[in-house]
């Protein structure tokens, strides 16, 4: 992550506290309802550089969650869960305190990336949360990415990866906390390419483009991918990598979804949880072989 005292300067009306030095910072004294077209612009651009950020002290529902969200682009479509009435776009999860099992999302996971273009920000607001545990792990693709060898990177520079649906909706159908879409079925037939190297639309910084869903590398079959998707998937999660989002109520997570994967930390069993999801649709991923971009 690249914090030059040049783009610190940009951010005029936001109390930055970085979380790592890989990625990831909370954003404090501001109110997202109240945001002028200059304060969203900050925002964004926070978030382009950082990859998360968690604004903390707002004050949301899904109306106003709707609002926000809508300020930084449009909705990607959900073809998995179903939203709340009277809207389309948010969606709610609850896990009770009688809910012992296992969380939604608690495996490494990018969220949908086997549409064809997956969403470029997930948002995620907490209603009710723990008074500890819940945190969120993010690991960001992009310092994955560089701290490949050269031989490595020229390796799976120019490889288009297939991402399949397939499992999706049986394992989402499997959460009590999750109202699936009676139709989310036809996801296990979806096989989408992407590039595995992408570049940032605004920064230019390469990132990988991986997921659990990746299930193997065009022109290659599936023997002589898994190698390579079993590395990347194991180097992706070196603790230099990654950073944990602590939530407090009314913080709302907004993450860069295809620079990230990330993964929710069953540890607050018996406590109820409510948070309140939407996302952001955005430019197709771009591929580091098409593009002049930084390494």
């Amino acid at each position: 992550m690249k914090t030059a005292p040049d783009l610190k300067s940009q951010f005029t009306r936001l109390e930055l506290r970085p979380l790592t030095g890989s990625l990831g910072a909370d954003i404090v004294g501001i109110d997202l309802n109240a945001a002028d077209e200059e304060l969203i612009a900050q925002v964004q651009l926070a978030l382009d550089h950082y990859h998360v950020i968690a604004v903390r002290n707002q004050n949301l529902d899904p109306t106003t969650l709707h609002e926000v969200a809508r300020r930084f682009g449009p909705f990607t479509g959900n073809p998995i869960h179903i939203p709340l009435d009277g809207f389309d776009d948010i969606v709610r999860f609850t896990r009770s305190a009688a809910d012992r099992g296992p969380v939604v999302g608690e495996d490494l996971h990018m969220d949908m990336p086997w549409m064809e273009i997956p969403p470029a920000t997930t948002m995620l607001y907490g209603e009710e949360i723990p008074p500890v545990g819940g945190d969120t792990l993010f690991t960001s693709l992009s310092a994955a990415y560089e701290g490949l060898s050269e031989t490595m990177r020229s390796l799976i520079n120019d490889l288009m990866g297939i991402h399949s649906g397939k499992g999706v909706f049986t394992l989402n159908a499997s959460y009590r906390a999750l109202s699936v879409k009676s139709n989310a079925e036809a996801i296990d037939d979806i096989e989408t390419e992407h590039p595995l190297v992408c570049v940032h639309p605004t920064t230019g910084r390469r990132h990988l483009l991986l997921s659990a869903a990746l299930c193997r590398f065009t022109d290659m079959t599936e023997a002589e991918s898994m190698p390579i998707i079993n590395f990347l998937m194991s180097h992706v999660q070196r603790v230099e990598y990654t950073c944990r989002l602590r939530w407090e109520l009314g913080t709302l997570a907004m993450w860069s979804n295809q620079c990230l994967m990330h993964a929710a930390i069953n540890d607050y069993s018996g406590q109820r949880r409510v948070v309140l999801r939407t996302t952001i649709a955005g430019p197709p991923p771009k591929a580091a072989s098409t593009a002049e971009c930084s390494p």
